[in-house]
């Protein structure tokens, strides 16, 4: 016989009932499971069958049959469990902005506390309440005191874009301060604090010789830090391509200086980097694109799990 004929079929002890599917009495009971659709389908008989409904599956043909095709007598033994639903994801790792600063700075000045005592036993206290650490330890607490302020800033912005902090590259010491998955992509910032310090483009060379864009910090050029965004970059591509979905998904590098000063006019960009205060950044992270809150949660929790938060 055909499909489209009529067929005896006994399930679980019923009286045999007469169902419009091809379904070959040679086969085992076993391959029968009474199952919860995850999709549409349709019975033999004709019946539609809706997304969340029980149907019998016939895994030789992997056709289903309605239960009332299958007389509605099936044997415990066929009937799957209780559905359960799975549990709510946990909430994103979002990480703490500074921590890894801050805790290079105690460490610091922890060891050059102790170096002190150890050669002074008596005057050791003295000594440390008269002078300060060094200008290249006080550099890491007012780092995470800015990437502190970064932090506060982006939750300001609420559930528009999500920030991850302080995220640990896989086979690196290094970190990344700041993620930002907002609705036009994501965003790769390092937040640096230069109080006062006049920001602008320097820009030489042109007719016979290369142009050359160099990024002005304080009058000092610190070129090297745009240079630093392309590993970041890099690490954050590598993570968004462990997801086909998230492939195409723009990345955008920025530097953050916080209390920097800008031009009136006009917005930085070095070789591709985007150069912004806080203001800039907000702006910059919540302008509109296509990727909504569910996709953003999504990217976020991703990111999230492939560049955990760095323990401090």
């Amino acid at each position: 016989m055909t499909a489209g004929t009529l067929r005896a079929l006994k399930i679980g002890g019923s009286a045999p009932i007469f169902c419009n599917v091809a379904f070959d009495p040679d086969v085992p009971m076993s391959s029968l499971k009474i199952m919860t659709l995850r999709r549409p389908d349709r019975c033999g008989c004709g019946t539609e069958l809706a997304a969340g409904e029980r149907a019998a599956w016939i895994r030789t043909t992997r056709t289903v049959l309605c239960l009332s095709c299958a007389g509605g007598d099936v044997s415990p033994g066929l009937a799957e469990p209780e559905l359960v639903a799975p549990p709510e994801p946990g909430p994103i790792d979002l990480g703490c902005a500074g921590a890894s600063a801050q805790a290079e700075f105690e460490r610091r000045h922890d060891k050059r506390e102790a170096a002190i005592r150890s050669a002074h036993p008596r005057i050791g206290g003295l000594i440390l309440a008269l002078t300060d650490d060094p200008q290249s330890t006080r550099a890491w607490a007012s780092g995470a005191a800015g990437e502190r302020r970064f932090g506060a800033a982006m939750a300001e912005l609420g559930d528009t874009v999500i920030a991850l902090h302080d995220r640990r590259v896989p086979r690196s010491r290094a970190n990344i301060d700041h993620i930002v998955v907002g609705p036009s992509g994501v965003f790769v910032v390092d937040a640096k604090r230069y109080k006062d310090a006049s920001i602008n483009i320097r820009r030489s060379g042109g007719l016979f010789s290369p142009v050359r864009e160099q990024l002005m910090v304080g009058g000092r050029d610190k070129t090297k830090l745009v240079e630093a965004m392309t590993w970041q970059v890099d690490a954050v591509r590598t993570a968004l391509n462990g997801k086909p979905e998230f492939t195409e998904a723009p990345v955008v590098a920025a530097l953050c200086f916080i209390d920097g000063q800008f031009p009136l006019f006009g917005t930085l960009t070095v070789r591709g980097v985007e150069i912004r205060g806080l203001r800039g950044i907000a702006k910059l992270v919540t302008r509109d694109g296509p990727l909504d809150r569910a996709a953003r949660e999504s990217m976020a929790r991703h990111l999230g799990d492939r560049l955990p938060a760095k323990a401090s």
